[in-house]
């Protein structure tokens, strides 16, 4: 076209009509709306990321250790300590060839000077055999360095440690007393067949702890 004409040969457009186009609210509203959406939607994604669980984000927790507790026997042995994180080893069974008329007795733990790390705990796994004797779990813990009065002491099935173990730093669901302190006497009474586990935990504690540990599982007619 040339620049002074009014109006295009071909098509016909006025050139007059030329301007910048109109601002329609609703065109507005609607791009508010769009944006305040996407802010929403980023806060919430924001959240849901910042409410995730520890363990999806951190390292683990460290899992307890492990002491196996010994075969069960008439006269008490000791079991071996095993380094952290390492599953207990399947222990035989020797009940059926003890006698009907002998009492089970089964030693948990017996050491003069157990360390325990910070945010860490010991674990005494252990048997009941099936048997018509009534049976305890006795002894005693006492803390012999460390800031002791932290130490936890609680005895758990094994449904309940499986839930416990996965978050070892909550209350465990123990159908037994909990004690606390550096020094407990131990009076559990076992109320079946089935597999236990006597637990020493340095959870709220900052600093290593150790620990003089006895126990051992006693029964009667």
């Amino acid at each position: 076209m040339a620049p002074d004409d009014k109006e295009c040969k071909q098509c016909g457009w006025d050139l007059s009509k030329n301007a910048p186009p109109t601002t329609d609210p609703g065109d507005n509203k609607a791009r508010l709306g769009v944006v305040a959406g996407l802010v929403v939607a980023y806060g919430v994604m924001s959240f849901l990321i910042q409410g995730s669980p520890a363990e999806a984000r951190e390292e683990p927790v460290r899992a307890p250790q492990y002491t196996d507790a010994p075969a069960l026997t008439t006269e008490p042995v000791n079991g071996p300590e095993m380094a952290i994180g390492t599953l207990p080893q399947a222990v035989p069974s020797t009940a059926a060839s003890i006698a009907s008329s002998a009492l089970i007795s089964i030693k948990v733990a017996d050491t003069k000077g157990a360390s325990i790390q910070p945010r860490d705990a010991l674990q005494y796994k252990f048997e009941l055999p099936e048997t018509d004797q009534k049976c305890r779990l006795v002894g005693s813990t006492k803390g012999i360095g460390g800031f002791g009065r932290n130490i936890e002491v609680f005895l758990l099935t094994d449904d309940d440690y499986v839930f416990w173990h996965a978050n070892p730093a909550a209350i465990a669901a123990s159908q037994w007393e909990t004690f606390r302190g550096s020094e407990t006497t131990l009076d559990y009474a076992l109320p079946g067949p089935g597999t236990y586990h006597f637990v020493v935990s340095n959870q709220m504690s900052p600093t290593p702890q150790t620990v003089a540990v006895k126990a051992q599982v006693t029964c009667a007619r």
